[in-house]
């Protein structure tokens, strides 16, 4: 990598697979943090899905390769290189991939020794769950040549995580049903085997064709404690199959490493989620304002949102009810933004939606598309309808509002114009505020 960061003139080089963990070689002691943890995220990505990654922003251009588990990429300076520069690099990136995986099928390490190897660094590289979970069914398809996916055990079930490129996509992120065979497997701590019809994930789940229905869950355990299943598809190996002994390294140490991973995952979720509702909190509002940047060149729009008469609607029909006025707007709040956009509650019955590159009179029909939502789809409590009305303060920058930091007051301003207004409506900031 020393090598490849000289020739290029790279500020930054990684890779992943060569050795345990992430191998990162820096050109100038002080780059800053977010440019090396972004590089190891994305070289960390190109690991598991074996894509070319090219990102360009103003101060940096990232470029990353990946062959799984390995992975390299290079960070240069400046975000305006030319696509020959980008390509030979990723060319010389590719072969610097092939040969750390030429360097290990070549030598005289065992077979299991290798594997178990190759879990130890896919481990150790993960830096999330989410990646993590991701390179573990990609390196179980490469052990057995078999789709697989990686199941995890929550409060409220067993879901799916991750499949591999063998593997149905559409099962990603279901719930699975407690009687399902997985979950069966999860519950009592031992493998369970569907054969024929019955469908190793259980109903509910994407109809799909026989031959692929059949699968076996193995429990992943820390300690005592089951914390999910490696779920191997396609008819039941026999107890002695050569692939359960290469199978062998990934369910022993993916339980452990999964269970500290989705802890980490729960304790950074708590942060920034508010328990209630699942939206974000106002601490990560004020990170994404933040990371915008006090001088951006782009648009941006901020909406409050309040719930009309909340406290009256406690005092009739008490907190489960106004809990459950605050779940049913969120996920009005959630369905009328778009990919990209920040929906969180910022108070007791107080929310706030964040719209990046969106100016005035775009981030004023998406204000004005909330009001209607919530007045138009009443809470069903107790068998009984209520009808709900929400007031709204936008604010915009640049205009009509020049300081991004100034968005806040601006949109509560203006949330409270519309509360003295008679309520129900949206009012929008001016340049006073």
């Amino acid at each position: 990598m020393l090598d490849l960061r000289q020739a290029y003139g790279a500020t930054a080089a990684w890779g992943v697979g060569a050795t345990e963990g992430t191998l990162e070689v820096l050109a100038t002691p002080d780059i800053e943090e977010e440019e090396r943890r972004r590089g190891a995220a994305l070289v960390q990505l190109a690991s598991v899905d074996g894509r070319l990654h090219v990102i360009r922003d103003r101060d940096a251009t990232f470029i990353a390769v990946g062959d799984f588990p390995y992975g390299a990429g290079l960070a240069l300076s400046g975000g305006d290189h030319a696509e020959t520069i980008t390509d030979g690099i990723a060319r010389a990136l590719r072969r610097y991939v092939g040969g750390m995986r030429l360097v290990e099928e070549q030598s005289s390490v065992p077979r299991a020794r290798m594997i178990a190897g190759r879990v130890s660094r896919l481990v150790a590289g993960a830096q999330t769950l989410d990646s993590m979970a991701r390179a573990a069914v990609e390196l179980g398809e490469q052990i057995t040549h078999r789709g697989v996916a990686l199941v995890i055990a929550g409060a409220d079930g067993a879901h799916v995580v991750a499949v591999s490129s063998a593997a149905d996509r559409r099962l990603a992120g279901v719930l699975l049903s407690p009687e399902s065979p997985v979950a069966r497997a999860v519950g009592m701590g031992v493998p369970v085997a569907t054969r024929g019809n019955e469908d190793v994930f259980g109903p509910g789940v994407p109809e799909r064709r026989r031959s692929e229905r059949a699968g076996t869950a193995y429990p992943l355990t820390d300690g005592s404690v089951v914390v999910g299943a490696l779920v191997l598809l396609g008819s039941p190996l026999e107890a002695d199959a050569p692939l359960l002994e290469d199978l062998g390294p990934l369910l022993t140490d993916l339980g452990p490493r999964l269970a500290a991973a989705r802890a980490l995952h729960d304790a950074e979720r708590r942060a920034v989620v508010d328990p209630l509702t699942g939206l974000r909190n106002r601490r990560e509002l004020e990170r994404a304002m933040a990371a915008y940047g006090p001088r951006s060149p782009d648009p941006a729009t901020l909406i409050y949102i309040d719930l009309d008469h909340f406290k009256r609607l406690n005092d009739t029909l008490g907190h489960p009810a106004g809990d459950a006025a605050l779940k049913h707007v969120a996920r009005l709040l959630e369905t009328a933004v778009r990919d990209g956009d920040l929906v969180a509650r910022i108070g007791g019955e107080e929310f706030a939606v964040w719209l990046p590159r969106t100016p005035l009179r775009e981030g004023m029909e998406v204000a004005e598309r909330i009001r209607r939502s919530v007045a138009e789809k009443a809470l069903t409590w107790s068998g009984s309808v209520y009808p709900l009305t929400t007031s709204c303060g936008i604010s915009s920058y640049p205009e009509p509002i020049g300081d991004l930091l100034n968005l806040p007051s601006a949109a509560d301003a203006a949330l409270y114009r519309a509360k003295q207004a008679g309520r129900n409506r949206v009012e929008k900031a001016t340049s006073g505020h």
